[in-house]
């Protein structure tokens, strides 16, 4: 009851009027353990909702429930009124709203995340993945991700991939592992210097990936930081051998 927008008392009061049929406020009081003075604030409460009504009977006040069904007409109102004054409380929230978003995402989950979040973004777009050492897969448990089908995903979803690595023996290795994928792309790069972070932009998303243990990926949410770094992964692209 509480859930579908009741204060607790009130859910009290409402359910043993389910029970009972009829009660005055003695009986309520007694039989939902809320004390009398209580009971009364309850009762006023519930009858402006339209869930409680009362007849007097001797000079006694008795009240009834009203149908279950009226909880659905609450809420249904309560529906309509979100609808009608969330376009103007949204607009208050951007205009305030920082140029950018920033959070931290750790280990596992973290970084499954940010593959989750890449894959649900705008299709016909281009995720620039930029790994400045031996093409590190994250195949090995715990992260257990197996890369070329993580691009053949993006893949089907009209995600062109771009991905500049180290120009190192491993990695020209492993990069036979992506041959014939469709809508990627991989290039090395031998003017670019080891480093134990790389980084995903796509769309107006950046992840900037800690390979430590437990990763940790930061994320920015920037339109004007993004296009920063997809201007200077197309320059290093532009400057990479196949």
């Amino acid at each position: 009851m509480e859930s579908l927008g009741l204060s607790r008392n009130e859910a009290k009061i409402y359910l043993t009027l389910l029970r009972l049929g009829k009660a005055n406020s003695a009986e309520l009081a007694r039989e939902s353990g809320i004390h009398r003075i209580n009971v009364y604030d309850v009762l006023n409460s519930l009858i402006a909702k339209g869930l409680v009504s009362y007849v007097a009977e001797s000079g006694t006040r008795f009240f009834k429930p009203e149908s279950p069904e009226k909880l659905k007409e609450i809420l249904d109102a309560k529906q309509l009124l979100l609808g009608s004054e969330l376009p103007g409380l949204l607009e208050k929230f951007n205009s305030k709203k920082e140029p950018w978003d920033v959070s931290v995402l750790r280990g596992v989950e973290g970084k499954r995340s940010q593959f989750e979040e890449i894959a649900r973004i705008s299709k016909s777009t281009t995720n620039r993945v930029f790994v400045p050492h031996g093409l590190m897969s994250l195949e090995r448990p715990p992260y257990n991700t197996v890369l070329r089908k993580w691009f053949e995903r993006l893949s089907k979803q009209n995600v062109n991939s771009k991905l500049l690595v180290l120009d190192v023996p491993k990695a020209r290795q492993r990069a036979k592992l992506f041959r014939g994928l469709e809508r990627f792309q991989l290039r090395f790069s031998k003017e670019i210097h080891f480093s134990p972070v790389s980084w995903d932009v796509c769309s107006d998303l950046l992840f900037l990936t800690f390979h430590t243990e437990p990763y940790l990926v930061i994320r920015i949410k920037s339109q004007a930081i993004a296009e920063a770094f997809k201007n200077s992964f197309e320059l290093m692209w532009k400057a990479a051998g196949k």
